[in-house]
């Protein structure tokens, strides 16, 4: 087993990759999903409760609710509880505090570099715009955590260091994980929980029973991210089985504190909705269907194909075979936590995620699916000159794919879509999914650029230059981050 010090360039790789990101960010809410998570949040910090006001404008209630119903459920004395999992909005709080800190301190025009053409969630005033500008870039931050996490980590199974750094670059630039990174949805704090916990139960071989007991509660509180999450925990028990066998200590600990996040669950839900197996849709959003349309669409329609979203998976299938020779429990865990993630969200009436980039519920498995872009990485210097090439070009041009995808705004793009008379009787939703022309990669041409530095240039041409100096900065650490990554490169060979 290779240690995590061993992997030179780690932290520079989560370094480079959060500035990256924060310079292709949007720096507002762009989903109804997200306005209600950061209404938890401040609601949290503020109060010191989960009570939330709601939109007070149709945004995504189905059409037999009321307007300004979207996202939450009644308490008992009548409180509005956001029905989202509020594990982001916990994580979200530091940026919040600063946010709230520094309300009154920046200037008011530094909001105004957020593009204003856009629908908002919030009546607008400076406190509100600002706090939400900060609260926005938290999966920058929470998405580089985890391409550093996944080069931990695939140095803990024991590939070389060089393998590692470049399969964290490659899910940091060449997968829909950055466009997920201008969100607020809890799909990127989900694959940092997943990827997490498979870590601490790999370190557990050789670190003791502290790892598993993390691993454990990582789980646990990934619950509170995302209900959805509890298929992972069949998976994770099943790859601990497979790394240290029954009789391990550990497994013991690790269970009472992944049961006690799903406890807290349980309770936070009866208190809130009177029922502790409620999560608060009240089955208004969502309902069981046959799997066979999202399994299908999910791998190959235009707007909704995992391996097209996300082109290093499709160059990582060549490695799959030496995965499963190479590191077998690995292995099997991410082909039973993909496919089971797959297989449920298929099942459900919302798979496709709303209005996302590709399939939005798949993004917390795209860490995993990364091992076999792994295995195909070492398995390159044994490929013809022309097979490297090729390769290395779809990288390329697999990261240029990803940087297009996270310049505009998805949200944009299908409010034009919705009125575009070319959809027709069939509905926004099925076109999306199936016609080409109406996918995010062909409709972004259209669409002028939804990035906050950006703004921060215009800012400065108006003789307000404070945003962009942040983001010199930003760009100047980022610059330095990656001349250390490459530098490790080198060093690696």
């Amino acid at each position: 087993m290779a240690t995590t010090e061993r992997v030179h360039g780690a932290r520079a790789l989560g370094v480079l990759a959060a500035a990256v990101y924060l310079w292709t960010a949007p720096g507002r809410i762009e989903f109804p999903d997200d306005e209600i998570v950061f209404q938890t949040a401040a609601s949290l910090w503020d109060d010191g409760d989960l009570d939330i006001p709601g939109i007070p404008r149709r945004t995504g209630e189905p059409r037999d609710r009321p307007t300004g119903t979207f996202g939450w459920s009644a308490g008992p004395q009548g409180q509005r509880y956001g029905f989202f999992g509020h594990g982001l909005s916990l994580v979200a709080l530091p940026a919040y505090g600063l946010a709230s800190a520094t309300a009154g301190v920046v200037p008011a025009t530094w909001a105004h570099a957020v593009r204003s053409d856009h629908f908002v969630f919030h009546r607008r005033e400076p406190r509100g715009d600002w706090t939400r500008l900060v609260v926005s870039l938290t999966n920058c931050v929470v998405t580089a955590a985890t391409a550093w996490l996944l080069t931990l980590w695939l140095a803990a199974l024991g590939f070389a260091g060089r393998t590692a750094l470049w399969t964290g670059l490659a899910y940091a630039f060449a997968t829909s994980a950055w466009a997920y990174s201008r969100t607020f949805l809890s799909e990127p704090l989900s694959g940092l929980c997943l990827v997490g916990a498979a870590y601490c139960v790999t370190r557990w071989q050789s670190g003791g029973r502290r790892w598993l007991w993390l691993g454990g509660a990582i789980a646990g509180f990934s619950l509170h991210v995302h209900a959805l999450n509890l298929v992972f925990a069949p998976c994770l028990l099943g790859h601990a089985v497979l790394t240290g066998g029954w009789r391990r200590r550990g497994l013991v600990g690790a269970a009472l504190l992944f049961s006690l996040g799903a406890g807290l669950l349980l309770l936070g839900q009866y208190l809130r909705f009177g029922d502790a197996l409620e999560t608060g849709r009240f089955g208004y959003y969502s309902e069981f269907v046959a799997p066979w349309e999202g399994l299908w669409a999910q791998l190959v329609a235009p707007g909704r194909s995992l391996l097209l979203y996300s082109p290093a998976l499709l160059l990582g299938l060549f490695g799959w075979g030496a995965l499963r020779r190479r590191a077998p429990a690995a292995f099997w865990f991410a082909v039973a936590t993909i496919g089971l993630r797959w297989l449920a969200i298929s099942t459900r009436s919302d798979w496709f995620g709303g209005w996302g980039v590709g399939p939005r519920h798949l993004v917390p498995v795209i860490p995993l699916a990364m091992l076999g872009f792994a295995a195909t990485i070492e398995r390159l210097p044994g490929w013809r000159p022309w097979r490297r090439g090729a390769f290395w070009g779809g990288l390329g041009l697999g990261t240029l794919l990803s940087l297009h995808l996270a310049l505009h705004s998805i949200f944009e793009w299908m409010w034009l879509l919705v009125a575009d008379p070319r959809v027709g009787s069939r509905g926004v939703m099925p076109v999306s999914h199936w016609e080409a022309w109406a996918s995010p990669i062909v409709g972004f041409f259209t669409l002028k650029l939804d990035v906050l530095a950006v703004g921060a240039v215009l800012l400065a041409r108006l003789g307000h230059p404070g945003l962009l100096a942040c983001f010199v900065v930003v760009g100047v650490v980022g610059g330095v981050a990656g001349w250390r990554v490459v530098a490790a490169l080198r060093r690696a060979g």
